[in-house]
């Protein structure tokens, strides 16, 4: 089996693509798929402290060399999470250039792996992205966001990444049909700003009937469309 590699990305922090990442992965997750999430920015790992999660070892350790990949794997909770480490040791001894053969070890043993990876175009969120079958840029109509998520896109076709589309938060759809315009890519959803929602847990599990949940779904969906897709394909070729 052979699952399918989406690395989320970010032209700049504060955009909502730690948020996009774990409330797909848990509609992913509702589909039936087997789901894990991967904390790759591993200069400001915040996966784990978001959903209030403590486990070692992380992928840090694993990039380093010092721990197992099974090991790294969170399976307690509704989601399978690889978290990474806040330590300034872990980051130095972490090695990015490992990263690529963590995504395809993962891909092989679950339906999709999600890549919440670093905000910007650093060496391990191009990594990232270059490994990854499809790249999902995530941004607010915000002109500075939207700017730097133009050159994250150039930069992930650098690397022969292939971006399937975009993710537009704290937006309408008029709006995010005006990114979509400037960036030349497919809309993979918009995520309407709703202030009433706050806290840790996903959007999709505590307000299921609202607005952004109702988004992450849709996203959810085309996602599971496309992993699916690619699967059958593949199974096709080794067939023939």
């Amino acid at each position: 089996m052979r699952g399918h590699c989406y690395a989320v990305a970010s032209g700049k922090g504060g955009v909502g693509k730690t948020t996009t990442v774990v409330n797909t992965a848990c509609e992913l997750t509702s589909r039936g798929m087997d789901v894990v999430v991967v904390d790759a920015d591993l200069a400001m790992a915040n996966l784990a402290r978001m959903i209030e999660l403590a486990h070692e070892p992380t992928l840090h350790e694993v990039l380093a060399g010092t721990a197992s990949l099974p090991d790294a794997i969170n399976t307690d909770g509704e989601v399978a999470i690889v978290p990474g480490s806040n330590s300034v040791k872990g980051l130095s001894d972490a090695d990015p250039a490992e990263l690529g053969g963590v995504l395809k070890r993962l891909r092989t043993a679950f339906d999709v792996v999600l890549v919440d990876t670093g905000a910007g175009i650093d060496h391990e969120a191009m990594v990232a992205c270059g490994t990854a079958d499809d790249v999902i840029l995530v941004t607010t109509d915000d002109e500075t966001a939207v700017t730097d998520t133009e050159k994250t896109q150039s930069m992930v076709e650098k690397v022969d990444g292939n971006v399937l589309g975009v993710v537009v938060t704290r937006s309408d759809e008029e709006t995010g049909g005006s990114v979509v315009e400037r960036l030349e890519t497919d809309l993979l959803g918009v995520v309407p700003d709703d202030t009433e929602i706050v806290g840790d847990e996903p959007v999709v599990s505590k307000e299921p009937e609202s607005a952004v949940a109702t988004a992450y779904g849709e996203i959810a969906g085309t996602l599971a469309v496309r992993a699916d897709a690619a699967d059958g394909e593949q199974q096709a070729v080794s067939s023939d």
